[in-house]
Parts: structure tokens; sequence; C-alpha cells
């Protein structure tokens, strides 16, 4: 036998609805979701003017991001011109995901300030999504070597021998 949900929905011959609490029950949920949308559209504002900006350790790169994590500033002073071009790539980066964690940190920040129950799915699905995209980065975390990519279009996979020894 399967159970049919909709059959949890369908009063019994048991069931007396009162019109007055069915009523206040409706004016309440509707001030509810009144509350809610006001206090989501409250922080979709804050949200939208967050630009977050970091520069490198020795000031020679700036990298602004918006709210969605999008470069919208890019700053390279004049001692850049005369740097390792490596270097530099790898400070833009460094500057760029530093921006990108520290945009999770505060969007995490304002959903707490914003959303006091805890419970609120949506709070949570909105922090989960910023720090999937950005995750939290340590400013104490070694470089890593790059590691070497296979092209797409070689015929022969020598991804598990070398030919250089």
């Amino acid at each position: 036998m399967t159970h049919n949900p909709s059959h949890d929905f369908i009063p019994g011959p048991d069931f007396a609805v009162d019109p007055g609490q069915a009523g206040q029950g409706l004016i309440k949920w509707a001030e509810q979701l009144r509350r809610k949308a006001q206090t989501y559209r409250g922080l979709q504002d804050e949200m939208s003017q967050l630009v977050v900006t970091e520069t490198s350790a020795d000031g020679m790169v700036r990298v602004s991001v918006d709210a969605q994590g999008v470069p919208t500033e890019l700053v390279l002073t004049d001692r850049a011109r005369a740097g390792d071009p490596a270097r530099l790539s790898a400070e833009l980066m460094t500057c760029l995901r530093r921006a990108h964690s520290t945009l999770a940190a505060q969007v995490q920040d304002l959903v707490t300030a914003s959303v006091r129950d805890t419970s609120d799915d949506a709070a949570a699905r909105i922090v989960a999504s910023y720090r999937d995209r950005f995750p939290d980065i340590s400013q104490d975390t070694p470089k890593r070597a790059a590691s070497a990519t296979h092209r797409p279009d070689d015929d022969d996979d020598l991804s598990q021998s070398s030919y250089l020894h």
C-alpha cells in the first residue's frame, strides 16, 4: 500500500476549523512574510554596495571587486613596470583571491547581522554560495609550484611516465 501525502491535508470528520483562528493565522503568516521580504530587500541593498579592495604587501598592486566578485579596479604602481612579470602576475592573483575571500566573509557578516533566524535556509544558501565561489584563503598558505598541464590535443598521454630522466 502506497502512502498518498495529499491525504494528510484532507480534514477528517472530526476536524473543525474556526474561521476566526484561520483568518488570524493567515494574517500572522502574511506579516511574517512581509517582514522577511523587507529583511532580504535590506540585505540585498547592503550587499549590492559591497566593494572589497586588497593591496599587495609591497604596495605594487591593488585590486577591487564588487559584490559579485567582478574586478572593478586594477592599479599597478610605477614600480610594477620594473618588476618581474611572473611575480606581478602572482601578486595580481593573490590580491584577487584575497579580495574574493574577504568578500565572502563580509557577505557572511551581513547575512548574520541582517537575518536573525539561524534556521533560515535562504540565508544559509546565500552564505554557502559565496563560500563555494570564493573559498577562505589563509595569508600564511605557502605558494604552490605550478603544475604541468596536459594539452588536450596531445596524442600520447605521458602523464604516468617521464621521458626526461
